[in-house]
């Protein structure tokens, strides 16, 4: 019985911290339809800025606050300067953010080194949870995780922002001329998709080893939720849970790269079987 405790919340943990750095990618996909290969550096970039922060006594919360501010500017600044051209050309996406990926692990590894580096956990310890003991800071993690991706939702859903980019999600063109700004919507909800990237950096870092590739590994199993999901952002909840399960029953059952093959697979199949939808905030 504990075994199956442990092994729940251990499902419960992947999956929010697989739906926390798939949120940022599915918004950005769902609305400007641009694969963005470099989503996995915009969150290493996050997890560097919990490392600086913390290398300067900083308590963990301002490594949370640089992250984000980090990934805001750095996410608008691609926009402008790479996105926004490649907006009739979403195919040429690829090529561009694969090269960007490029880019920032070198700038990474020029300024901080290839060696691994560690963040201290704010919340050392186990919890006791019906029974069994569990990590504190991954009980904290899930929470965020699921804050974070209702957080979204409730945006999308309940503001004049949200009402906007679903709005451009739907038909750019028609929103232009009932006076909504594309190219101002597609800036801000790509600077929150660069920013969320970072912002599940800073809060993934303390139970990994910190290094330039790392986004490498994040962002495979991200795009693996955003296919499992479709264009849309309320199902990533769903989807990081149904891979999770299926990762971690193989892993415990057989090994981590069976696992890695299992939930190609589940991704596979819900490409098959799943129906094309436009993005839109509930499925």
């Amino acid at each position: 019985m504990d075994q199956t405790i442990a092994l729940t919340l251990g499902v419960l943990s992947s999956a929010a911290i697989l739906a926390l750095t798939a949120v940022g990618l599915s918004l950005s996909f769902g609305l400007m339809r641009i694969i963005n290969l470099a989503h996995g550096e915009f969150l290493t970039i996050g997890v560097y800025g919990s490392v600086v922060t913390a290398d300067r006594g900083l308590p963990w919360t301002a490594g949370l606050a640089a992250a984000a501010a980090v990934g805001l500017g750095v996410g608008a600044l691609t926009e402008v300067l790479l996105i926004r051209r490649l907006y009739r050309s979403p195919e040429l996406s690829i090529l561009a953010t694969f090269g960007l990926s490029i880019v920032i692990r070198q700038l990474i590894q020029l300024e901080f080194g290839k060696d691994y580096r560690m963040v201290a956990n704010p919340l050392p310890g186990a919890t006791r949870v019906f029974g069994v003991y569990f990590p504190t800071y991954l009980l904290l993690l899930t929470g965020l995780a699921v804050t974070v991706v209702v957080a979204v939702l409730a945006v999308l859903r309940f503001t004049s922002l949200g009402l906007r980019v679903r709005a451009v999600a739907d038909d750019a063109a028609l929103s232009e001329t009932l006076g909504v700004r594309s190219t101002r919507v597609n800036l801000v909800v790509f600077a929150a998709s660069a920013g969320l990237a970072a912002t599940a950096g800073a809060l993934v870092a303390p139970v990994t080893n910190v290094q330039p590739d790392m986004g490498l590994d994040y962002v495979f199993t991200a795009f693996l939720v955003v296919i499992v999901a479709g264009r849309h952002v309320a199902p990533v909840l769903i989807a990081a849970l149904g891979l999770a399960v299926v990762q971690n029953l193989t892993t415990f059952w057989t090994d981590p790269l069976l696992a890695r093959l299992a939930v190609l697979l589940l991704a596979f199949l819900a490409v098959q079987v799943r129906p094309s939808a436009r993005f839109r905030v509930a499925s």
